[in-house]
């Protein structure tokens, strides 16, 4: 029996590992941030990217290196026969005290490295987005399928009446079919919700690791209005400051800028440079060296100054500095176009929302209607005047528009969702506020 226990709680420790009942919305994006390895590579080009920054302004500092050389060398000739062993040290000194270029470059990789800072930023916001709208999905087929569940439990019990019916002679053969192909219906309906369902569920599993079955629900009472403060051109303005796809664009347009002032440099500026050295070599003569071969240490020391002007390379120059000046203004156009891009994402995410909070209100008054019209066709059903038909009709209506109301209740809150995002707004307390409207299933 021991030999068992172990192997139990193993096994119960990696299904523990694996399966998870999420409380919250923002736990299941702290696993998901945890989980994607799309957003660990962008950490990590942020990372290098900062790396780069220092090994470029490493340029700008002074260069030293030390050498050493041990030799030996024999000389045969008509006049002489003798042999050396030598060695030589040395520690020689670069340093660029005027190069445009080598600060353009340094300007190069720091604006590089603030726009991987911004696309990491970007990532986790993208992540947030995609998860919570797998979240959302998840409720959305669970709602449906509650919302079929309780139609099939009702068409069932009408079925069930309808069958003791027939049996006394009070429904006919018509009646009885038209109740058995109902069910039916609703049955095929439920096996497509449970379907849906378990797709949400892997989809969640796939971004965040681990299994999550329940999750909470949308309180009643979260408020489906806009602020009356917010207009679109209030949304653009901020989009134009905090989207980050704009702000990685406007990085890539200083970066092109940038890029003509480095190939200006390379071709039309010089660079100065220090350069020196110290340096000391010790000879070791056999004896029949002629007498003009001296044993012992030379040293020797020397400072310069270096200039290198570029003159000429074949028109290389010229055609560098056209080239990046177009492809300045191929950024500068690409930037001007995503910009109209968003704008126009934000004009189409408000007025969804305007017409989703028109779309909820409607709903709600038809799902009175169609309440008030269940209970009419139920009580004219009793007394004859309405036949069983007209009841099933009017009670899957109602289930429709009730399963309709939650969809477009929980589409409104993805739609804001997606307005966060496109005006750079999507951040972890955003989340955590929204948290609060998620409540436990009774």
């Amino acid at each position: 029996m021991k030999k068992h226990i172990i192997p139990s709680l193993i096994a119960a420790a990696v299904l523990s590992s694996t399966t998870a009942h999420a409380e919250s919305i923002y736990e299941v994006y702290k696993l998901a941030k945890q989980h994607d390895p799309g957003l660990r590579a962008a950490a990590a080009t942020y990372q290098a990217e900062k790396e780069g920054v220092t090994v470029t302004k490493g340029n700008l500092y002074p260069s030293i290196s030390f050498n050493g050389n041990l030799g030996y060398s024999n000389t045969d000739n008509s006049s002489s026969n003798y042999n050396n062993t030598s060695n030589s040290l040395s520690l020689d000194l670069s340093y660029p005290i005027y190069s445009p270029a080598l600060n353009y470059a340094v300007d190069a990789v720091e604006i590089s490295s603030e726009s991987a800072g911004i696309s990491f930023n970007n990532s986790e916001e993208d992540l947030a987005l995609t998860t919570l709208t797998e979240y959302f999905d998840l409720l959305i087929a669970q709602s449906t399928l509650q919302t079929t569940e309780a139609l099939v439990k009702s068409t069932a019990s009408q079925l069930d009446r309808a069958k003791k019916q027939y049996e006394v002679g009070l429904a006919s053969i018509t009646d009885l079919q038209d109740a058995q192909a109902e069910y039916d219906s609703v049955r095929v309906t439920e096996l497509s919700a449970r379907s849906s369902v378990s797709y949400a569920q892997k989809a969640l599993y796939q971004r965040t690791g681990q299994e999550i079955k329940t999750i909470p629900q949308l309180s009643k009472d979260y408020p489906i209005s806009l602020d009356p403060n917010m207009t679109v051109d209030s949304l653009i303005a901020k989009a134009r400051i905090d989207n980050k796809e704009l702000q990685i664009l406007n990085l890539s347009v200083k970066s092109a800028e940038n890029n003509i002032n480095i190939q200006k440099a390379n071709g039309r500026t010089p660079t100065v440079s220090i350069t020196g050295s110290l340096s000391r070599t010790d000879n070791d003569y056999s004896s029949s060296a002629p007498s003009s071969m001296n044993d012992g240490a030379t040293n020797t020391s020397s400072i310069g100054l270096g200039v290198s002007i570029p003159l000429y390379s074949g028109g290389a120059i010229n055609a560098s500095v056209r080239q990046a000046t177009a492809q300045a203004m191929s950024t500068t156009e690409q930037r001007a176009s995503s910009l109209q891009t968003i704008e126009l994402n934000i004009r189409s995410l408000y007025l969804d929302l305007q017409t989703a909070v028109a779309q909820i209100d409607a709903q709600q008054q038809l799902i009175r209607s169609r309440t008030s019209a269940l209970e009419a066709t139920k009580a004219g059903y009793d007394v004859g005047t309405r036949n069983l038909v007209e009841l099933l009709d009017a009670q899957s209506n109602l289930y429709d528009a009730q399963n309709t109301y939650e969809q477009y209740r929980y589409n409104f809150v993805v739609k804001k969702l997606n307005l966060l995002e496109a005006t750079g707004d999507l951040t972890e307390d955003k989340i955590k506020e929204l948290d609060k409207w998620l409540v436990a299933k009774n």
